[in-house]
Parts: structure tokens; C-alpha cells; sequence
């Protein structure tokens, strides 16, 4: 997949930012996101193309950046409790636990819907986004937006350079191993990286593989779950990292994002990353490039399960003085940004998912993925078998805070200070006790 030009996205980006006409005593209808980069460039611009399309309306739409996921859910959530939350807050997928335990502060979005006399029906959204999002009831409680999943980006150039064929990605542990070492051994600086490991290599490890990470559904069956994912299965994938950081086959960079420049930069001829990273990949690398499924080993699961869903959804908060006009727009804005259109022109320049069938239906029929090869290999691994228990997701309190436990061990094992084992027992022993301590609080 070679480089394409942002230029017609940012011009409509730029063309939907204008200053909105004022509207006497104008209320104003908060949105916080926690996007960066293009895609908060185009949030923004849907608001202001929702004003414009509202001129008479006695509110306007205000989307604005807060700072990253956490430290936004923490603004939030005080701003609550001094009875001034966002009417809409987009959180990220590992939030979810936390924002499901905050019963009195959000509206389920289904409910928003019914009491603005809007139709809503939860199963227009892709099976994992609505699973994930809604209550067992089908209640669906948040609004997918920035749905994404994890997949493996390749070098196409550094391929042919090792004498591997570019049109033929690993499809399993040992192959993508075997092409990593042939990149290293044609001078590649290391064959491949990660982003977000406890993401990649533990929560979609754990779901294509069909195997749990705590009891009770992976959380799913309400409090009381035991995490469980320091076994044989989970060993070898961090011992593996272990094994082959030695030499730089594989290269460690970092928590969330740091390794994506490895990659962009020709450095590392293999990436596993959020699918949403596909249109900064597709603006600054300089070599031809593929999207392919992660890899699994076939000695665990013969035919992988459903990857699982990250990036956001959109929350409505409460609050003591909040009306029923202002639900009306609150409901009126997210009919907007959930209207195939809208998801459309959200998903192809950012290489997000789109999120509802309608979205995804029109993308093909405009043979948008026939155009940009790959670009539906993301869909492809949601949506594929029939999910299990252990692919559906997962909800736990507490979520952001146990992803760092599993961080930290496992760094701690990478550099050489602990085992695998050690390292994936100290994290389950320490996600335990949060747990435990999330569970007094949310009773």
C-alpha cells in the first residue's frame, strides 16, 4: 500500500472548523474527546458541520480535546460531582468497567435515544462493538465510535529485500519469527516491534486464542472474577519476547505508541499496532507497506478467534439540572455521528473501523477496499467464527491500572530481572488485589 495524500481530508477538516454564526443566548452542548492528530481534527469538524447544519438551534455542539483517556475520565468525573460533567465524553475501551461501575453519572445511550423520541437499535452496530458496549439485556450503554483492532503492518520493500514475498504475510508466531530473522540477517535494525503490549499481547493473545483471562466471563458475569492469565499459553508469548529481544528480532518499544516510529522510519520491518494507526503509517512512511491479521500459534488454535475492540465510545453523562431539550441534542448529535456517511468519512482517512453494518455496507459498495488493499483485514478479524466467552471482551474495573501491573512485570522480565513466569504470576497476584479493592468500592 503505497503513501496517499491527506490533502482533500484536511481541507474538509478545515472547511467544517469555521466559526458558527451566533445564535441569541446560544447554549452551548459539551463533547470531551480524547483523540489526537487527524482524528480529532475530523471530531471537531463533524461538531461544527452539526452546528451549521442546526443554524436555528438554542445550543451548539462544542467538541474539545481534554487530555489523554485517563486523565480526561478523572476530569470528568470530579466535574460530576461538582455537577458539571460533559454532556458526551468519548473513553477508551479499557475504561469500560470503570464507567459501567458509575451508574448514577451516565445514561445508557439507548435510553437518550428512547427519551428524545429517537429509533435506536443496538444490533446496527458490528457484533463485538455492540457486545461490548451493552448490557446483557441489550441495553447498549455507549456509542462505539473509534472502533478499532489490533493488526500487524509490514514492510513491503524490506520483505523483498530478505527474499520473502510481500504479498504473503506471516500468518502464525513461527512464520512471522522466521521473517523477522531473514529482515534482521538482510541488515534490517530489528525485525519486528510492538505497541500497546498488554493490549496486543495479552487481551487479543488472549482472545484469538480462546483463552480466559480471569473467571466469570472475563469479568462480563459482574464482580467477584479472578484474573487467570499467567498460564503455560501466556508464558510462552512473553518468553518469547524475552528470547528474541536478544538479538533484536524483536524490539521493545514501549507501553502505548513509542514503537510506531521504529517502524515508520524503516527501522523494524514488522508492526503490530491499533488499526486507527493506519492513516499516520499511510501519511509518513516512505516504502511500500501491507496490513495483515496478527498472528497466532497454530498449536493453540487452529482457526484464531474474533480479535476484540479497542478504541472509544461515546458516553452521556448526568446531572442534577440537565433537560430534557438538552438530551434532545445530545440525542440529535449522536443520530449524526452514527449515520453511515458520517462513519464513512470518519473511518477511511483514520483506518478505524466502521462501526455499524450500514457504515461498512457503503464503504464496500464504494469499493473502497478493493481500491486500498488491506483496509478491510481489520473488520475481517472482528467479525470472523463465532465468538466465544473468551473473545467477547472483557470488563473489569480498574482495567488501566492492571495493564501497568502487566507493563511493569513484564519489562521486569525483559530485562532479564524475573522470569516469564514470575513475571505474568506478580501481575495476576497484583490485578487480584485491585480487583478486590475496585469491588468495596463499586458495592
Amino acid at each position: 500500500m503505497r503513501r496517499r495524500s491527506f490533502v482533500t481530508a484536511a481541507a474538509a477538516a478545515a472547511a467544517l472548523t469555521l466559526t458558527q454564526p451566533a445564535v441569541a443566548q446560544q447554549r452551548t452542548i459539551e463533547m470531551w474527546i480524547g483523540l489526537t492528530g487527524l482524528a480529532q481534527e475530523l471530531l471537531v469538524g463533524l461538531g461544527n458541520e452539526f452546528n451549521t447544519r442546526n443554524p436555528n438551534s438554542e445550543f451548539r455542539v462544542n467538541v474539545s480535546f481534554r487530555g489523554q483517556y485517563p486523565e480526561q475520565r478523572a476530569a470528568a468525573i470530579a466535574a460530576f460531582r461538582a455537577g458539571n460533567p460533559p454532556h458526551i465524553m468519548q473513553m477508551f475501551d479499557a475504561g469500560t468497567g470503570d464507567m459501567m461501575s458509575a451508574r448514577s453519572a451516565v445514561i445508557p445511550v439507548s435510553d437518550v435515544y428512547r427519551r428524545a423520541g429517537l429509533q435506536f437499535d443496538p444490533s446496527a452496530f458490528i457484533g463485538p462493538a455492540a457486545g461490548y458496549y451493552s448490557l446483557p439485556d441489550g441495553t447498549m450503554l455507549s456509542q462505539p465510535m473509534n472502533v478499532s483492532t489490533a493488526v500487524m503492518f509490514y514492510n513491503k520493500d524490506a520483505f523483498r529485500r530478505a527474499g520473502l514475498n510481500p504479498d504473503q504475510p506471516p500468518a502464525t508466531w513461527p512464520d512471522l519469527i522466521d521473517a523477522s530473522r531473514k529482515m534482521r540477517a538482510a541488515g534490517m535494525a530489528c525485525g519486528f516491534t510492538s505497541t500497546w503490549i498488554a493490549w496486543i499481547m495479552l487481551e487479543q493473545f488472549s482472545a484469538i486464542h480462546d483463552v480466559p483471562l480471569s473467571t466469570l466471563d472475563n469479568g462480563r458475569g459482574g464482580l467477584g472474577a479472578v484474573l487467570n492469565f499467567n498460564d503455560a499459553a501466556r508464558e510462552r508469548m512473553v518468553q518469547t519476547l524475552i528470547d528474541l529481544q536478544k538479538d533484536k528480532t524483536f524490539d521493545y518499544g514501549g507501553r502505548s505508541n513509542n514503537a510506531e516510529p521504529k517502524f515508520i522510519s524503516g527501522e523494524c520491518g514488522i508492526m503490530l499496532q491499533s488499526s486507527g494507526g493506519r492513516g499516520t503509517i499511510a501519511r509518513d512512511a516512505r516504502f511500500e507497506w501491507g496490513m495483515a491479521p496478527l498472528p497466532h500459534w497454530p498449536d493453540l488454535v487452529a482457526q484464531p478467534k474474533n480479535g476484540i475492540v479497542g478504541g472509544a465510545s461515546l458516553w452521556v453523562f448526568n446531572a442534577p439540572n440537565r433537560s430534557d431539550a438538552e438530551l434532545r441534542v445530545v440525542a440529535q448529535f449522536l443520530d449524526f455521528l452514527r449515520s453511515p456517511d458520517v462513519l464513512q468519512r470518519f473511518a477511511e482517512p483514520t483506518g478505524f473501523v466502521p462501526p455499524t453494518l450500514a457504515s461498512y455496507s457503503r464503504m464496500k459498495e464504494s469499493g473502497y477496499f478493493e481500491k486500498n488493499p488491506g483496509t478491510e483485514v481489520p473488520f475481517q478479524q472482528l467479525t470472523r467464527g463465532t465468538p466465544t466467552a473468551n473473545s467477547l471482551g472483557y470488563r473489569f474495573g480498574r482495567w488501566t491500572e492492571i495493564r501497568d501491573f502487566y507493563h511493569e512485570e513484564v519489562e521486569r522480565a525483559l530485562q532479564g530481572q524475573i522470569t516469564a513466569k514470575q513475571a505474568l504470576d506478580n501481575a495476576v497476584q497484583r490485578g487480584n488485589v485491585a480487583l478486590r479493592q475496585f469491588e468495596r468500592t463499586a458495592q
